[in-house]
């Protein structure tokens, strides 16, 4: 294999320095314009390229971010994808992209992956199933920051940003209490995710708010599969007073849940109505849709998740494994 030119080989040719050589490729207002003139005639004559690698170890940096998240197929994770593409290229630095598929096994032999790639940070969308974050902490000992972004770590002493997921609940159930609705239900995550514990108590507070008793019948707990969406709706349609509305944790179970009232109870399909989480731009044309979502502006989440990463490998919050910094970005109801 042919070997690439280097400094050396056009400072030998040229009967200059190295260091004036790469002064000269960077555009250093010390050298004279002749002389970068000639250097970068030869170079581009010769095709050589800048060698990243080596200047990325002399500054101690592989100038490379992590960035873990459950599956490509959800587009609000590519929403934040995007936004922390935008400040990354800003900053000069490439993003490692792996996929957890929900799978904390892999989640963790990821975050190992990343480890001896020396990434400069980490953005992690947590598994809904990791309760354990020791290997994250492998991070942190080895100077590499974490942020959490969308889904909330298990306990409060990481660093975390996502939409203010309290707020959009309670905007989400109030919308349904406002229109007279009394039997509201609720068909929240696993319980083992933090966020659905968080969007369960912004429906509560919803409830206590309008004066309605809530009800643990009206209360549902699924995995995100159709199959636990239909027996939640199954389990809710046999109530003695089945509800007249429902809060979904996200879309996918709205829709889900709305395909089982066709399938089951095609007279109720007119009769309740649902909010969620999401907003899908596909609603527009969509004959049953939830009478109102929760915008989630994860693009922003991105960029302010970035953005902290950056400052914390700059150094600008040397205090970052002490303190918890936790980012809200706020939530809004669209009406459809």
């Amino acid at each position: 294999m042919k070997k690439g030119v280097t400094l050396k080989d056009l400072a030998l040719k040229l009967n200059m320095s190295v260091s004036t050589v790469s002064k000269s490729l960077n555009n250093d207002q010390a050298i004279s314009a002749v002389t970068k003139e000639r250097v970068k005639e030869l170079a581009d004559r010769w095709n050589y390229v800048a060698n990243e690698s080596a200047r990325h170890f002399k500054l101690s940096r592989s100038f490379t971010i992590g960035l873990i998240i459950p599956g490509l197929q959800d587009h609000f994770f590519v929403e934040a994808v995007n936004g922390i593409e935008d400040i990354a290229g800003a900053e000069n630095y490439n993003i490692i992209l792996a996929q957890s598929h929900e799978n904390t096994s892999k989640e963790e032999g990821i975050v190992q992956m990343m480890i001896r790639n020396r990434v400069d940070g980490l953005i992690v969308v947590l598994t809904k199933y990791t309760t354990d974050t020791r290997v994250f902490e492998q991070c942190n000992a080895v100077g590499i920051p974490v942020i959490y972004i969308v889904r909330e770590p298990p306990n409060e002493c990481y660093h975390y940003v996502s939409v203010n997921n309290l707020e959009g609940a309670f905007k989400a159930t109030c919308y349904l209490a406002n229109k007279g609705h009394k039997r509201i239900a609720c068909i929240t995550g696993p319980k083992t995710m933090p966020i659905s514990v968080t969007r369960l108590e912004g429906y509560m507070q919803a409830l206590r708010k309008s004066g309605i008793p809530p009800d643990a019948a009206l209360i549902k707990e699924v995995n995100f599969t159709e199959r636990e969406t239909h027996h939640a709706m199954q389990s809710l349609m046999k109530l003695k007073q089945p509800p007249t509305a429902v809060f979904c944790f996200k879309n996918d179970i709205t829709l889900d849940a709305i395909v089982f009232l066709k399938k089951k109870y095609p007279d109720r399909l007119h009769t309740i109505d649902f909010t969620d989480f999401g907003n899908l731009p596909l609603f527009k044309y969509l004959d049953h849709k939830p009478v109102a979502s929760v915008k989630e502006d994860f693009f922003e989440v991105g960029k302010r998740a970035a953005g902290l990463l950056f400052e914390m490998i700059r150094g600008k919050k040397a205090d970052h494994d002490k303190r918890k910094i936790n980012v809200k970005i706020p939530c809004k109801l669209i009406i459809n």
